[in-house]
């Protein structure tokens, strides 16, 4: 039996994986035959070997393979020479943590045979109701104010989720979470992820912004929630920059101190028209007046 684990939200796919491991484990109580093989480095015969060999007591063997789908000398020898694994009454897991492409040579090779598991960041509204599932298993209840300010600030990620939401629950003690708990708690740490893009901003490097920001999306991170939080900085720099003491400003200490230094890069001038510009753009996008896959680009080059 083959199978097939891919897709960015790890979160979800690795729990499938364990599910997997448990129900071998509970039809094999020795678990001795569970063999974990690193695909990147994985030659052929070894692969074959561990496939095609006997196991103890005549047992299943659970055969982990991790990153094979990197590795193109083992791909192009399982197609050519390994026929034999299709019929294979040992359980073979692919496990990849990224996406995996429909033409690829391998994922040919073993598709009609395989069970294949695709888990792609999951859509808003099956974010929402995934976080509510959370909440409530975690004996919580949660606004929908909050919900939403957990999408905008977190997004798809759900390893951070889980977490944040743990937080949220012990701090609150069952009580339901309100939108200004997930402030508190969340925002200032999500802030101060974003000071680096800034910086890359203030420094004229558009190049490394945008791959800065590329690297938020492609955690599943929402569009709207970084705009957001991209805006709220230039918001503070524009606050510590007009006021006559910045440290007597109602900003947490540590984004005092960063919008300070960070401000003395721009004129007053220019934080509000890129302050201007963010919303813009976050406008334009609810809109339909500008595609959402090219918004970044567009807000960096245009700033």
């Amino acid at each position: 039996m083959i199978i097939l684990l891919y897709g960015k939200d790890t979160y979800r796919s690795k729990n499938r994986l364990n599910e997997l491991k448990k129900e071998y484990k509970l039809k094999n109580e020795s678990g001795i035959n569970e063999r974990f093989l690193d695909g990147k480095n994985l030659n052929f015969e070894d692969l074959k070997n561990e496939v095609l060999g006997l196991s103890f007591f005549n047992e299943k063997k659970l055969i982990l393979i991790e990153n094979a789908f990197s590795n193109k000398t083992l791909k192009e020898k399982i197609k050519e020479k390994g026929k034999e694994f299709l019929n294979s009454e040992n359980i073979i897991i692919f496990y990849e943590k990224d996406k995996v492409l429909k033409g690829d040579i391998l994922y040919s090779f073993i598709r009609k045979k395989a069970l294949i598991e695709e888990y792609d960041f999951l859509k808003e509204e099956e974010l929402k109701k995934w976080i509510k599932e959370e909440v409530l298993k975690n004996e919580g209840s949660i606004s929908d104010g909050a919900l939403k300010l957990l999408i905008d600030y977190i997004g798809n990620d759900l390893w951070r989720q889980k977490n944040e939401i743990q937080k949220l629950i012990a701090y609150k003690n069952k009580e339901e979470i309100k939108e200004k708990d997930v402030d508190l708690l969340i925002n200032v740490q999500a802030e101060t992820n974003i000071f680096n893009t800034v910086d890359a901003i203030a420094e004229k490097d558009k190049k490394r912004a945008i791959k800065l920001i590329k690297k938020h999306l492609e955690k599943g991170e929402s569009i709207f929630g970084l705009l957001a939080l991209i805006a709220n900085q230039f918001k503070n720099m524009i606050i510590v920059k007009t006021a006559k003491d910045y440290k007597r400003t109602n900003l947490h200490p540590f984004v005092q101190r960063k919008s300070f230094y960070q401000s003395q890069k721009f004129s007053i001038e220019d934080l509000k028209r890129i302050y201007a510009k963010i919303l813009e753009i976050d406008s334009g996008i609810k809109t339909g007046k500008v595609d959402e896959s090219i918004a970044i680009e567009t807000l960096i080059l245009e700033i």
